[in-house]
């Protein structure tokens, strides 16, 4: 691929990845208000795991090629990627509120599944069973946080953009909706895909290593539909978007890409990933847990400082691989 051609992939990927992600934050939007629900519901089920679909994806594949423990990297990788990168760059933007119910409710479930993956792989075995355990607890959680919701929001509030949506005079139906976050949540992985594919080009054609720009270039790309909603819904203010986001995202990385891995093949677990990877995402989890519940919101300081965590982990990754 020429450089010409690869340059203009990356404008192109990234006018399409602002784009959807505006169009997403809208229609979620309405979508919620048109159901009823909060926006935070609908970060968690709708955005959270419909921007996950990449890693899922790839993680199946590599899951039935006997490549397991890459799945387990993506997994791993997206989660500290979620909280570092892309919670840090939307409090950067504007200063996320976080309700206490979520605080003392939601963010604990984070690190539980977390504990519930490294419980269960520590005999060094991605196993059939622990697999269908992980996707049954994620089902369990999902039908648990609808049920939560619905109870605590049978009315939504006037200050949730859904309630405005579901109060506007113009309102459309909810098929009509629906169909359009699901376009724009493709779109998002489209882009995405065109981006990484003209990053990687200019990459190689610098002669930047495979390794440098796997641990770069593609990490990242695989996260830029949460970073693209993300900073989206911070300019938009709806902050229970963004946060309901990285935590469908990372209970679905955890729970959902992990137990589909074990479900369709056992796998060998590599040490270093309990060793490495396994307390940085538990640190970043807890950061993000002790922040939400001392401050009540990530403001510019707080996503200063989780920035900066992911970009040293990163460094890390790449001085002791290089």
């Amino acid at each position: 691929m020429q450089i010409e051609i690869a340059a203009a992939l990356v404008l192109v990927g990234f006018f399409l990845l602002i784009w959807s992600a505006d169009l997403l934050v809208d229609n979620a939007s309405e979508l919620a208000g048109n159901l009823g629900i909060s926006t935070f519901l609908v970060g968690i089920v709708v955005v959270g795991f419909g921007t996950s679909a990449p890693e899922l994806f790839v993680s199946a594949m590599a899951s039935l090629e006997g490549k397991g423990n890459l799945a387990l990297g993506n997994a791993l990788g997206s989660n500290i990627t979620n909280i570092g990168m892309v919670l840090g760059c939307a409090a950067l933007v504007r200063t996320l509120p976080v309700s206490r119910s979520t605080a003392t409710r939601d963010l604990p479930i984070v690190l539980l599944a977390g504990v519930l993956a490294i419980l269960l792989i520590l005999d060094g075995l991605l196993s059939f069973l622990d697999g269908i355990l992980m996707l049954g607890v994620l089902i369990g959680y999902l039908v648990w946080s609808s049920t939560t919701q619905q109870n605590q929001q049978s009315t939504p509030s006037a200050s949730d953009p859904a309630a405005n949506a579901v109060n506007s005079d113009n309102k459309k139906s909810t098929a009509f909706y629906a169909v359009l976050t699901i376009f724009s949540i493709v779109i998002l992985m489209v882009a995405s895909k065109i981006l990484v594919t003209g990053a990687v080009t200019i990459a190689e054609y610098f002669g930047v290593g495979e390794l440098i720009i796997g641990l770069t270039i593609v990490a990242i790309g695989t996260s830029l539909p949460e970073l693209a909603a993300a900073i989206a819904a911070a300019r938009k203010g709806v902050h229970e978007m963004i946060i309901g986001n990285i935590i469908g995202s990372n209970v679905f990385n955890t729970l959902g890409v992990l137990g589909l891995t074990g479900a369709l093949q056992a796998t060998e677990i590599d040490t270093s990933a309990l060793w490495r990877d396994f307390p940085v995402m538990f640190a970043f989890t807890i950061l993000m847990l002790i922040f939400a519940l001392t401050k009540g919101r990530f403001g510019r300081t707080q996503g200063a400082i989780l920035l900066t965590g992911y970009l040293a982990y990163i460094g890390y990754l790449i001085s002791v691989s290089v």
